[in-house]
Parts: structure tokens; C-alpha cells; sequence
């Protein structure tokens, strides 16, 4: 009765292919460039790049919207053929689904990680341009609006990274290349103008720093008809009665509102928008939020299946963590994505390393989540039992919700199903009130597959169709998001 079906991983291969797709796309092997012989072979390899694993189906339907299905997908096929020949071992395929091994060096992954791993300098000089720059497929508007979408994201990111950049050098003449690059983004961006202004205050250039005004004006008034804000107008007449401030502008205020809207795609399964705007969060704020912000990214990344790029972040949230809660969940969480991945024996290392933290921590909600991933791995009820019981202590309703799914489903392996039923739809009912998307569309699924083992064919069949409805509005398109379908314990 289950909506999903397993897929085969790849293997990692250190392939040594180099792709690059910020400015004008290359791929490289072994020194030299590849030549693709199509335009869709190169959307397929940029799209496998950044999205990794994909179902044939997805891909046909990405670059061949306008064929039937079996045209489409003979299209493919021939594609994939080709690419193989180009690529070797770097294209990974199976019967269902391809990939790029995990050897590809991606210029855009490693700008992220860059970002990520507050290398600044290094990503912005990783930024060589726009993702794909000058590439378009016409005849596939799905393809091109994700590069549109992607490009954007990308865009956003690096105009954060220069932000900081800027706050960061105390010696104006260092901080104004960043700054006209971060302007260059947006030429109506008015912070950026308004930082332009106090760099050349700053430097004692007066005049350069009103020209700058007027050239916000005049770009103002020509692209919106506007006129500056007043903070604007206010910088510029101290600037010229030699009264401005000329200290670096304050750390940007976007972070919090990032990560806010961060928190909201994420409840609602709008994981790509969750993870520019926490990787805009990030590249916006300063040191001490960055390691929950990394956690909140690693989980949406683990959401979507994508492990490595889970791994990554949850690393990057360990590092120069001392708070042993903090490292407990952290922990907790990637143990859970290792068993998810079926590395068993890395699952139940980290399981092992952050209960103890947590108890040490004496912190509840940690003790909530590494008793939860234990019961998990072990499939020992108490501690199932125990997260549940200190979830509902502490008011914590999306550990209270894992709880009762993880002990349901241990009570459905006892063969106490009916039990695990009423577990079921007590944590769906809470569900409902959290708003996550992704995790009541696993519960329905969940609740579907214990209805039919308890013979109620007709419940378990509204279950089944209430979670492919859900399932079928998460992520970019869940349909073609394997990992997605696979929730069943989290």
C-alpha cells in the first residue's frame, strides 16, 4: 500500500571531471574540454550537477516537455548515451534514474560550500559570472525557469558574501572593489549605493561620494519613476555639510528575515526556496548564529535526500561548537541521516556520541532527539517511550509528533496494530497544528500501510491518496524526489 520504491545509490568516484557553470558553462576531463554535441546534454549535465540524483521521467519531461512520454524518454536515452561516451565514469545511470558521481567538482557546489564554510574571499573569487551565462533552452520554459530560479539564488548569495565583505575591511579603499561588484548585482539597490557613499566619505572623497548619490537618482527616477528613500537623501546632505558618519554601515538586519522565511519554506516543502534563503541567512549574518542556521540547512538538504550536501552542513555546524547540547542535536540529526542513507555503523557511532552529550547537557530537547534516534536504530520501545514522554514535558510538538510515528511503527513490528494506529493518527492530528508538509504526508502514508495490515481497505486507501496529494506538493516536483517519498521514521 506504500507510495515509495527504492532506488539504487551511485557509488563516489573520483572521476576528475570539472564542471563549470557560472559564467559560460565548461566542462573539463582530464585537462581537456569535453564537447557536448547538444544543448540539452549540457542542461542535463548542469541540472544533474546541482539537483544530483534524478528519475529518468523527471529529466524527459525537463528537456523534452513537447514529445509524448516515449518519445521523450527515448530522447533521453540517446542523451544519456552520448553524455556517457563524453563523461565515463562521472555519469552514473541506472534503469530509472541518473547522476553525477560524487567526484565532480562543481564550480557553483563549491561556492556554496565556500560560503558555507566562511571562506569569503575564496567563493567571491569562485564567482566567475552567472549560472549558465548565455544558455537558454527555448523550447523547455521548466528548465528554464529552475536556471532563472537557481541563477538567482546564486546571485543572492554572493551579494551577501560581498555585504560582509564590505563590513569587514576597516580600510576603505579595500572595501570599495566589494562594493561595486555588490552593486553591480543590482544597480537599484539603494543600501549598496548608500554604502558606496560613506566608502568614499570615508576615504575623504566627498565629491565621489555625491556623484554617487546622483547617479542613484538619476538611475532611480529613469528605471522606477522613484525618488531615493530618505536615509538616502538625509546620507547624501550630511554628506555634504561634512557631518556623515563614516564608520562602516551595521551588519545587515536581513539574516533574522531569512531565516524566518527559511523556516516557513521549509514547513512547507518549498525546500529549494528553503535553502536560498538560509544560505542568504548566512551569508548575511555574523558568526554567532551561523552553526544553527548550517543545522537548519543540513536538515532540509537531509529532507530532500541530497547526503552529501546534508553531511556537509552538519559538519559545518560542528565546527567551533563547544555548547554540548548544541553538538547533541546537531549530532543526533546526522546520525539519523546516516541510517537514512543505510550507513548503519556511522548512524549508530553518532547515535552513541549524542545521548551522552545531551544527558551531560542536562537539555531537554536534546535528550528528546538522541533518545528518539536511538530507539530508532536500536528499535528499543523505551527510548521511544522516554523522548515521547520528555517531547510532551517540555511542550516540544515536532519531537512529540517523531516520537509517536517512531513508536507506532515499533509497535506495529510487535504486531500491536491497532495500537500503533490510534499512535498514528494522535501524532497526525498534532501534525495538522506544526504545519510540516513533509512529515504529515509520511504519517498518512504510514497510517495507510497499518490500516491495511488491520484489514480497513477503504481507510487505508483515503490515507494512501491523502499522502500522494501531499507528497506530490513538496519540493521542486516530489514526484521525481525519491528520498522525499521515502519518509517513514524521522
Amino acid at each position: 500500500m506504500s507510495v515509495r520504491q527504492p532506488l539504487r545509490r551511485a557509488a563516489g568516484l573520483d572521476v576528475g571531471l570539472r564542471v563549470r557553470l557560472l559564467g559560460s558553462p565548461r566542462i573539463q576531463r582530464g585537462g581537456k574540454t569535453v564537447a557536448l554535441d547538444t544543448r540539452k546534454a549540457l542542461a542535463l549535465v548542469a541540472f544533474l550537477a546541482l539537483e544530483g540524483r534524478q528519475a529518468r521521467d523527471r529529466l524527459a519531461a525537463l528537456c523534452w516537455p513537447d514529445a509524448d512520454s516515449e518519445r521523450a524518454r527515448g530522447a533521453l536515452r540517446r542523451t544519456l548515451s552520448t553524455l556517457r561516451m563524453a563523461l565515463g565514469d562521472a555519469l552514473v545511470t541506472d534503469s530509472r534514474s541518473a547522476e553525477l558521481a560524487a567526484g565532480v567538482d562543481v564550480d557553483a557546489v563549491r561556492f556554496r560550500r565556500l560560503v558555507a564554510d566562511g571562506r569569503l574571499d575564496d567563493a567571491v573569487a569562485a564567482y566567475e559570472g552567472d549560472l549558465l551565462e548565455g544558455f537558454t533552452l527555448r523550447d523547455a520554459p521548466d528548465f528554464d525557469e529552475w536556471q532563472a530560479a537557481q541563477r538567482e539564488h546564486l546571485r543572492t548569495a554572493l551579494a551577501g558574501v560581498l555585504e560582509r565583505l564590505v563590513q569587514r575591511e576597516a580600510d576603505p579603499s579595500q572595501a570599495l572593489p566589494h562594493a561595486r561588484r555588490w552593486l553591480a548585482l543590482d544597480a537599484l539597490h539603494e543600501p549598496a549605493h548608500r554604502v558606496l557613499m560613506r566608502l568614499h566619505a570615508s576615504a575623504g572623497d566627498r565629491t565621489a561620494a555625491i556623484r554617487q548619490y546622483r547617479e542613484c537618482v538619476r538611475l532611480l527616477d529613469r528605471e522606477l519613476g522613484v525618488a531615493p528613500l530618505h536615509e538616502t537623501a538625509a546620507l547624501a546632505d550630511a554628506i555634504e555639510r561634512g557631518e556623515a558618519e563614516t564608520a562602516p554601515p551595521p551588519a545587515s538586519q536581513s539574516a533574522g528575515v531569512d531565516e524566518t522565511v527559511g523556516d516557513v519554506y521549509t514547513r512547507h516543502g518549498d525546500y529549494a526556496r528553503a535553502i536560498a534563503s538560509y544560505e542568504a541567512a548566512i551569508a548575511a549574518s555574523g558568526a554567532s548564529p551561523r552553526g544553527r542556521l548550517e543545522h537548519k540547512l543540513a536538515d532540509v538538504h537531509h529532507r530532500r535526500g541530497a547526503w552529501e550536501a546534508a553531511e556537509q552542513h552538519y559538519r559545518a555546524a560542528l565546527r567551533g561548537e563547544d555548547d554540548p547540547a548544541r553538538r547533541a542535536r546537531v549530532t543526533a540529526d546526522w546520525a539519523l541521516a546516516a541510517h537514512r542513507r543505510g550507513e548503519t555503523n556511522r548512524a549508530v557511532r553518532l547515535a552513541e556520541e549524542a545521548l551522552p552529550l545531551a544527558r551531560r547537557a542536562r537539555d531537554d530537547r536534546a535528550l528528546a532527539q538522541a533518545h528518539n534516534i536511538a530507539g530508532i536504530l536500536s528499535g528499543d520501545r523505551r527510548h521511544l517511550e522516554e523522548s515521547l514522554a520528555i517531547a510532551e514535558r517540555i511542550g516540544d510538538a515536532p519531537a512529540r509528533v517523531a516520537a509517536m510515528n517512531n513508536l507506532a511503527l515499533a509497535l506495529a513490528k510487535a504486531s500491536e496494530v491497532d495500537r500503533a494506529i490510534a499512535l498514528t493518527q494522535q501524532a497526525l492530528a498534532a501534525s495538522g497544528e506544526i504545519g510540516d508538509r513533509h512529515r504529515e504526508a509520511a504519517l498518512h502514508n504510514n497510517l495507510a500501510d497499518l490500516l491495511q495490515r488491520a484489514g480497513r481497505k477503504d481507510e487505508a486507501m483515503r490515507s494512501l491518496k491523502r499522502a500522494v496529494r501531499l507528497f506530490a506538493e513538496i519540493g521542486d516536483d516530489a514526484s521525481h524526489e525519491p528520498e522525499v517519498w521515502k519518509l517513514v521514521a524521522w
